[in-house]
């Protein structure tokens, strides 16, 4: 029996090593050895159960979950080359499955059959195990050995214990913001300005790298893409971070200032359907601000890794993938594994332009391709081949190429081309594919960008992330705003420095984790702790000052008018427990601009005073302001002054959460 398990066990391990990024024989080695640790211990194991349903019951329980460890671990290194990590639990979503079935349906069978076998090969064996006895000590001892001889189990526990050596974030009060190039305005963008600048084309290139673009690697792939460089501008040193090494990771850092990080368990995908960062101002929501038409254009499903929900919730007008283009399509047969060819989707990306820039208002049309999707790539059948290597992934490449410097050329004919800025851009370096072969081992790995109709711009040295486009882009497009981004700035003539830099020592934070942490609780809404709301409570507790008459509570919330020059009220006293951080949110309306101020007492001085206030200014209409309530700040009551014009105030929500 431990033979024929030993011999089932090691064909994903062999091939998930084989499919390795980083050859190391000595992983290799451990990990074929704790296969074989494993198995020895499996017939004493199931030898000392009780035959009958007991021995059945817990052998296949032990065996398929064993299997679904070895399989999945396979299927990590098959389709990036890297042992389980944070994209792989991201893409671990039953929608992934259902989006991905008609690219990757013959792992599933290969896995079916598989483990098919194990579960014949275990009933076939069970009344057949010889009769050597270990003491459970010693096969648990065995079995410990076998999990620290799994190389991928073995990296884990080693960070799984670093991590617990790292002191927990219990709050930013700590936080040195300009020691971790992170922006704490960030986190206060909620009542932004922004004025139009250029039109905007935005397009997302699937594991595009700069690589390909090399004419010494790869003589000729990329005639188009080198033209239309020497008309752009490109940053020297376009370095991947975690957190943007998968689609949505690059989609979001791109376009949100800051990497795809979270605190999260093995929820996969579900991170993209709980609203995350939707607190967060992204770059489609400045251009909203700025009245801009938002369109995306994709040729894969909509739905996949939350791809809809995420450009929903980030201000874009319509989002358009396989399902919803599918019916514009000439043929609708004419079809690729993922969905659209790129040859189809930049064609219907020609007539969005049109139509976008015949509505004479500014407009952002963002796309993302799919022929170059590892690991073999599937070129649009119309395509002309790569001569140079037969090779599937440079063959997609090539015709990648080919499609969008015909898509530019197809634009530039138009008038609103010179008014338009136009990003190429990779959405993460090239994973696991059929070409990484070729890659010379020593060459520095960095994303594609490149920005047509920029102007006269020289590029530094600097090191620049994903987390920098946005704001990049932004200034490019002259687009005047007040949004603020966690972790990206513009780098246009500015020198910028390596911003996903790690604080060394177990007792010391690193920035990742410190965005991750942001992320999660401050950006992201999800279930908190609320101390006070206006809608629950209404007025009562509420004490108003005498410049405030005529209070009305509406459906619509709480009404007043302001006469004289000092109307304010005093919210109820709230209880926040020690530790937590709490933050004040208000909702309102006003006749005019002004400026909203908080008055709040400390634990040393119970007396409000100039020196304890915050302020922001408001606007005509809606507005929506965060005050962050410092430690000692919830001490007594808060008093709010609207403003200092007269007039009537609808006050619609105020909350005061962690």
């Amino acid at each position: 029996m431990q033979m024929f398990f030993l011999f089932l066990f090691s064909l994903p391990v062999i091939a998930a090593q084989y499919y390795s990024i980083e050859k190391n024989a000595v992983a290799s080695v451990t990990a074929l050895a704790s296969v074989w640790l494993l198995a020895f211990c499996l017939g004493p194991l199931f030898a000392s159960l009780k035959e009958g349903k007991v021995r059945t019951s817990v052998g296949l329980t032990v065996l398929t979950a064993l299997s679904l460890y070895f399989y999945a671990q396979l299927l990590s290194y098959y389709l990036q080359g890297r042992y389980f990590n944070q994209q792989f639990y991201f893409h671990l979503n039953f929608v992934t499955l259902i989006e991905t079935w008609s690219v990757y349906y013959p792992l599933v069978f290969l896995f079916l059959f598989w483990i098919l076998s194990v579960w014949l090969g275990f009933l076939y064996y069970r009344n057949r195990l010889p009769m050597v006895r270990y003491s459970y000590p010693v096969l648990a001892v065995l079995l410990l050995i076998a999990a620290a001889l799994d190389p991928g189990i073995r990296s884990t526990a080693i960070a799984a214990f670093e991590s617990r050596n790292t002191p927990a974030i219990a709050s930013l009060d700590f936080i040195d913001w300009e020691k971790m190039s992170l922006s704490e305005a960030a986190l206060n963008n909620a009542n932004i300005q922004a004025a139009a600048g250029k039109n905007l084309v935005f397009v997302f290139m699937e594991g595009l790298e700069k690589i390909y673009t090399e004419a010494s690697i790869f003589p000729g792939l990329t005639p188009n893409l080198t033209r239309l460089n020497s008309e752009g501008w490109q940053p020297h040193r376009l370095t991947e971070v975690q957190g943007s090494a998968w689609t949505m990771g690059g989609i979001v850092s791109s376009l949100c200032g800051t990497p795809l990080l979270y605190d999260s368990g093995l929820n996969g995908n579900d991170i993209m359907f709980t609203r995350f960062l939707n607190s967060a101002v992204c770059l489609p929501d400045v251009l909203s601000k700025a009245a801009y038409s938002q369109v995306f254009m994709g040729g894969a499903s909509i739905d996949f890794a939350g791809k809809g929900e995420f450009l929903r919730n980030h201000s874009f007008d319509v989002a358009l993938g396989k399902d919803q283009l599918e019916s514009e399509l000439p043929d609708a047969s004419y079809m690729g594994s993922w969905g659209l060819y790129d040859e189809s989707l930049l064609a219907l990306a020609v007539g969005q332009f049109e139509r976008l820039a015949e509505q004479q208002k500014p407009f952002n049309l963002t796309m993302l391709t799919v022929d170059t999707h590892h690991p073999t790539g599937e070129s649009s059948p119309t395509c002309p081949p790569y001569t140079q290597i037969d090779n599937t992934i440079l063959h997609a490449v090539h015709c990648t190429d080919f499609l969008i410097g015909k898509f530019i050329d197809q634009i530039k004919q138009h008038p609103s081309y010179e008014e338009t800025l136009v990003v190429l851009v990779s959405d993460h370096l090239a994973m696991r594919n059929d070409a990484y072969s070729l890659f010379p081992p020593d060459y520095p790995r960095r994303l594609y960008l490149n920005i047509l109709n920029a102007g006269q711009i020289e590029s530094s040295g600097a090191l620049v992330t994903p987390m920098d486009i946005a704001p990049t882009v932004l200034e490019l497009m002259n687009v005047e705003h007040d949004a603020s981004f966690l972790a990206g700035r513009s780098v246009i003539d500015k020198e910028s420095e390596l911003l996903e830099r790690e604080q060394k020592g177990v007792h010391r934070l690193s920035r990742r984790q410190l965005i991750s942490f942001i992320n999660s609780n401050f950006l992201s809404p999800q279930e908190t702790d609320l101390f006070y709301s206006l809608e629950t409570r209404g007025s009562s507790g509420i004490d108003f000052s005498d410049h405030i008459v005529d209070i009305e509570e509406t459906i619509s919330g709480l009404e007043f008018t302001s006469v004289g020059n000092d109307p304010f009220f005093m919210l109820p006293p709230v209880s926040v427990p020690d530790g937590k951080d709490a933050r004040l949110y208000v909702n309102f309306e006003s006749e005019e601009a002004s400026v909203i101020t908080l008055y709040y007492s400390t634990e040393l001085n119970g007396n409000f005073s100039e020196e304890k206030t915050i302020s922001r200014p408001t606007v005509s209409g809606e507005n929506q302001i965060v005050f962050r309530l410092g430690k000692g700040m919830t001490i007594g009551r808060l008093r709010l002054d609207p403003g200092i014009s007269a007039g009537r105030y609808l006050i619609r929500s105020i909350e005061i959460r962690s």
